[in-house]
């Protein structure tokens, strides 16, 4: 069971890696975001080139593109050494930080810009399936322990 949580957090985050790249190509004028533009509700620019793309300087989408590589390394490093309980936790804490990251960025969204972008809004769903199936792994290994009682 455990196995099959890590490798749906392995496909995730290469999901997640695929939509932060498009929105780093697209905040860096590489990729266009037309698809994304439908009127004043769905921008993508407003949200992506706006003033909320980047902090201190370091563009949104590259934060994400980091996030789902530690997240996908982690669990992959699991699956290849399943013994190792401090990887649980890391993959927990990375993706509950991703997760909050994420409802912060929402926040934003909904109530400052009052934008919504569609790649955004899918690496949050992304985000939010890594977070919850995390907390699968982690389950998962906590009753494991109890069950060896």
């Amino acid at each position: 069971m455990q196995k099959k949580l890590l490798i749906a957090i392995i496909l995730l985050s290469i999901a997640g890696l695929v939509v932060a790249s498009y929105s780093f190509f697209h905040n860096q004028g590489f990729a266009s975001g037309e698809f994304c533009s439908i009127g004043d509700t769905f921008d993508c620019d407003v949200v992506n080139k706006g003033p909320f793309s980047k902090i201190f300087g370091i563009p949104v989408a590259l934060i994400g593109i980091i996030g789902y590589l530690f997240l996908g390394i982690a669990a992959g490093l699991k699956i290849y050494q399943p013994k190792d309980k401090m990887l649980t936790p890391f993959l927990l804490l990375g993706a509950t930080v991703g997760f909050g990251f994420t409802l912060y960025l929402t926040s934003l969204e909904a109530f400052v810009l009052q934008t919504w972008c569609l790649l955004c809004l899918t690496s949050q769903v992304i985000m939010a399936l890594i977070f919850f199936t995390s907390l699968g792994v982690w389950y998962t290994e906590r009753k494991g322990k109890k069950m060896h009682i």
